[in-house]
């Protein structure tokens, strides 16, 4: 009888162990019972069920630290399926995709009309690759993978460049703008100092000819002066100084710029359109650089519909907080598109090609993406911030 209760004392004790660990139970203990045999299995169990408690423990902090340490990475990240779905994707990846990372989650990235998802289809493993959109924002993006359950796991890096790359070509154009500017000012001051001179001295020249070289020597220091003003608006460029960041309402500073703008809209006879969210988005910004910003484009904006005389619509959302500048006007080629931003670009005739230079260098310091695209009948600036 003894020895049966034993037996039974050691199968209950064996079946609650089992039942246990299927059920993943790793906070309970079992109790002894009295009987040797038994209470070493309850000791055994309790040793065991301690020590997996701690891994798993640890493996929860690990993987609450990984995942917290992804949601603020400011590099893009995107973590596929083996099947090459998307699993999850942290908030930088969704905004230089400019795809809600809940959109994304579950779907393939070929399945997005969007030009950096369908360039992430095509990386090559552990290959680097830069592609730019919409001719400003360039991105290092990389494929690679990890072990997960014995097979490698796939996940996608987006590293931004803009701001990089924008910054060395800065560096390349200050270095010939401070060359430029100190030659053509130093060689200018000498010629108008001769001119002015020569001016004073107006009653040796021929009379017959004197009105003549008198006007003549004025329109050259006049001309001098311009070609000093125009160096000089390069030299500006190079010496914009960094945002001062404080919260202002976006729609506040549209209204503000377009009160500026009303004099080159009615000489354009064209017609400005707004159409602002009723709430207005609050943007931490520097409100007078991107009221300079909004006058260039607008200006652009307004150039481009002299022909056709289409109307100007400035736009802004909330969620994300959105600024888009729409023109029915001539529209611009796709190779126009790709050089706008580029240093000294222009397609105006006496044009400096520093306008959208600068726009992009005070969205770049506010780290606000933004696109330039010909669509349908319309020509869109969008600003995201």
């Amino acid at each position: 009888m003894l020895i049966w209760q034993r037996l039974v004392k050691s199968d209950k004790v064996s079946a609650t162990c089992l039942e246990m660990l299927n059920e993943q139970d790793f906070s309970a203990r079992l109790a002894r019972v009295g009987n040797p045999e038994s209470d070493r299995m309850v000791d055994l169990y309790n040793r065991m069920i301690g020590e997996l408690r701690e891994q798993r423990l640890q493996i929860l902090d690990k993987s609450e630290f990984l995942n917290l340490l992804i949601k603020n990475e400011i590099m893009g990240i995107i973590i596929l399926g083996f099947d090459m779905l998307v699993t999850s994707a942290n908030p930088a990846a969704a905004i230089f995709l400019q795809i809600p990372a809940s959109q994304l989650t579950g779907r393939r990235l070929q399945e997005f009309d969007n030009t950096l998802a369908q360039a992430l289809t095509s990386l090559s493993e552990n290959i680097p690759q830069v592609v730019e959109v919409e001719g400003v924002n360039r991105y290092r993006c990389t494929l690679l993978s990890f072990l997960d359950r014995g097979g490698r796991h796939p996940f996608i890096t987006i590293e931004e460049l803009t701001s990089e790359l924008i910054n060395a070509e800065k560096r390349a154009s200050e270095k010939v703008i401070r060359i430029m500017s100190h030659e053509v000012n130093n060689t200018l001051t000498s010629i108008n100092s001769n001119l002015t001179l020569l001016l004073g001295f107006q009653e040796c020249f021929p009379e017959e000819l004197r009105d003549d070289i008198v006007r003549a020597l004025h329109l050259s220091i006049e001309r001098s002066d311009n070609l000093c003003r125009f160096v000089s608006n390069f030299a500006d460029i190079i010496k914009l100084p960094l945002p001062v960041l404080k919260p202002v309402y976006l729609n506040t500073i549209v209204q503000k710029t377009v009160n500026l703008m009303q004099s080159a809209f009615a000489d354009a006879d064209i017609n400005c359109i707004m159409q602002l969210s009723a709430i207005s988005p609050l943007i931490s910004a520097d409100s007078v650089q991107i009221e300079q910003a909004l006058i260039n484009i607008l200006k652009n904006a307004i150039e481009a519909c002299k022909d056709t005389k289409g109307d100007v619509t400035i736009i802004t959302k909330t969620s994300p907080s959105t600024l888009i500048v729409r023109d029915a006007g001539c529209g611009i080629s796709e190779e126009i598109r790709e050089k706008a931003f580029k240093p000294f670009f222009t397609t105006k005739p006496g044009g400096q090609g520093i306008g959208l230079m600068l726009v992009c260098e005070i969205f770049v310091n506010h780290k606000f993406s933004f696109k330039l695209e010909t669509k349908d009948n319309y020509t869109e600036f969008v600003i995201y911030m």
